[in-house]
């Protein structure tokens, strides 16, 4: 008996690794709307901390944040992403007053591994960071070693107005909004004014002059 070339095939079995991941965008909870920078920032910090730990694969910002702002089933995120968990979340930011709610999710079923809610200051942001890391790594059995058993989330900053500096920045240089690249200058030399020694907005910066004089001639 021949197979009918016209007919689907049978559906190929889902089976991403265990320890693998994909951040989505964090909902932004804040009264004021123009806060969705902070909770994008939020999001991708997160990302980028754990595409660092070994033997976690980590979905690529493109991939998570073209979900961004859409209505998806985790299970059709999880398997366009080829991963095995969901992170979301939300952050409310109001004043120096910070929550952030987040949330792991096992792709298979759509149950819930883990959800927790981290109150604190905006002071503590770093902190709140590396405990969300720490508790996903730890459900997903990431075994860690060397310098990763002591911090996963390094303190950036002590200055937290040069923090959200750079992260409203950092959402312009990541979307390529090439007509707000002047705002995003500006933030970091003002977060640069504030913490000179603020390593990230100094490498943020010359990225920003490096790719501005080929954005200009394409305006």
């Amino acid at each position: 008996v021949h197979a009918d070339p016209d007919l689907p095939g049978p559906a190929l079995p889902f089976d991403p690794p265990r320890a693998s991941i994909a951040v989505l965008p964090f909902a932004n909870m804040s009264p004021d709307p123009e806060n969705e920078y902070f909770a994008d920032g939020i999001s991708e910090e997160l990302l980028d901390v754990l595409s660092d730990v070994d033997g976690l694969k980590v979905a690529s910002r493109t991939s998570s944040f073209a979900f961004k702002g859409k209505d998806v089933n985790i299970g059709e995120v999880a398997r366009t992403l080829g991963v095995a968990h969901v992170l979301e979340g939300s952050v409310r930011k109001q004043g120096d007053k910070l929550r952030i709610t987040a949330q792991l999710i096992k792709a298979d079923d759509g149950f819930h591994l883990w959800s927790e809610t981290y109150d604190g200051d905006l002071a503590d942001v770093f902190e709140l960071q590396e405990r969300i890391a720490r508790a996903i790594t730890d459900e997903l059995k990431v075994v860690l070693d060397g310098g990763q058993q002591q911090r996963l989330v390094p303190v950036a900053t002590r200055n937290t107005e040069a923090y959200a500096l750079y992260l409203q920045a950092t959402g312009i240089f990541n979307r390529r909004d090439a007509g707000r690249y002047p705002d995003a200058v500006t933030a970091l030399e003002e977060a640069l004014r504030l913490d000179p020694a603020y390593a990230r907005a100094h490498s943020r910066l010359a990225a920003l002059h490096a790719i501005r004089p080929s954005v200009d001639a394409t305006i």
